[in-house]
């Protein structure tokens, strides 16, 4: 009698392949290298995903950035502006670094004009604009700032090509340098 598989089965292959993907592109990743790496027969990846590209469609598609950009970012709305845009480049990078192998997953993949990353990038991207048009509606509320959606669409390139730019470093090098980009743009856009 064959065993039933773990309830959190396809989830733990979806990240072991997601961490397989991050570090050497989902070209590189092969099927057995991943069964091996969840303790699977290959034919038990091939139950749930019937092909490679099956299965990054699924790896893009199990990470879920809508909770994230629904809520309100916790910067102190008392912090003088300049700070306040600063203290929000900081928390998006913080949280954009916890997803590091799900970025270049995406940069390699879309490379590779890939239709799943490309779609999957593309709305992700437009999810993104729209918090962030949000956040700075709701932190600058009061504030002169140019219209907040051309300043959302600005800010969401400044803060991927900075972000892309230092995805190499170790992660407190990054941080370290990205606060300092943080401050420097909140000053190019906000200025005294």
């Amino acid at each position: 009698m064959a065993l039933a598989p773990e309830p959190d089965q396809r989830g733990r292959i979806l990240d072991a392949a997601l961490r397989l993907m991050g570090s050497g592109g989902a070209h590189a990743m092969s099927m057995r290298r991943l069964a091996a790496e969840c303790g699977l027969n290959v034919a038990t990846l091939y139950h749930y995903f019937p092909s490679k590209a099956d299965l990054l469609r699924e790896v893009i598609a199990h990470q879920s950035y809508e909770d994230l950009l629904a809520q309100t970012p916790p910067v102190d709305p008392s912090l003088p502006p300049r700070e306040r845009l600063a203290a929000l480049l900081e928390w998006i990078w913080r949280e954009m670094a916890t997803q590091d192998d799900m970025w270049r997953v995406l940069l390699g993949e879309s490379l590779h004009a890939d239709p799943a990353a490309l779609s999957s990038a593309a709305e992700l991207s437009a999810l993104f604009e729209s918090a962030l048009h949000r956040w700075m509606r709701d932190l600058f509320t009061g504030e002169v700032l140019v219209e907040a959606e051309v300043l959302a669409r600005v800010l969401r390139g400044t803060i991927y090509g900075f972000f892309i730019e230092n995805l190499p470093l170790p992660y407190g090098d990054r941080m370290r340098f990205l606060s300092k980009r943080a401050r420097e743009v909140a000053t190019v856009l906000l200025p005294a």
